[in-house]
């Protein structure tokens, strides 16, 4: 009996001494555990502009099938005029922008880069993230824009979602994250 108590003990410290060691309101998904990431390639460099452009596909390296309705994206940004209301665009998506839903969240408090999100999920119609990499596979290209509705001005390099990079070939993007049935999967929340 008493060496079951020790036992518990240790336990119960070991666990108060992960919880402390966990870093606060970071979100770290480790890379690839569910095969499933998000690219993004820049379409547009200018540091302010009135819209935040994001393409985005899905690259499933699992070895089956993802239903896309089970799958979320996040983009996080700096919304410099709350009063103005933001306006989400699909342009064009592979899998067809009726599928494509979203939603801008304000965090309670803001983050580093970030004081708002945008959450890209897809309906059931969107099918599934098929496995492997190449032209037919993964969710295949989604163009996205966010504006606000006067066109006020972001200061792009302030959003923590944001690349810029001349190349605009699809890399891999841990800024942009992915969740799966609400938990997170790839990529790293920004700092709060």
């Amino acid at each position: 009996m008493m060496v079951a108590a020790k036992r518990l003990a240790r336990l119960g410290l070991l666990v108060a001494l992960l919880v402390l060691a966990a870093p606060v309101g970071v979100g770290t998904a480790a890379p690839g555990d569910a095969g499933l990431r998000v690219q993004d390639r820049s379409h547009d460099n200018e540091s302010v502009d009135n819209t935040l452009y994001a393409l985005y596909q899905i690259i499933n390296t699992s070895p089956a099938p993802v239903p896309l309705s089970s799958l979320t994206m996040r983009y996080w940004f700096t919304n410099q005029t709350p009063a103005d209301r933001l306006v989400f665009e699909c342009d064009w998506a592979q899998i067809n922008c009726a599928n494509v839903t979203a939603k801008f969240v304000v965090l309670p408090s803001p983050a580093a880069k970030a004081n708002t999100y945008l959450e890209i999920g897809f309906t059931a119609a969107a099918g599934s993230v098929a496995p492997g990499e190449g032209r037919n596979q993964g969710s295949g290209e989604i163009q996205t824009r966010i504006h606000h509705a006067n066109w006020s001005t972001f200061i792009a390099t302030d959003s923590y979602s944001f690349i810029s990079d001349e190349s605009f070939v699809y890399k891999d993007t841990s800024t942009v994250t992915l969740y799966q049935g609400g938990t997170l999967i790839w990529g790293a929340e920004p700092t709060r």
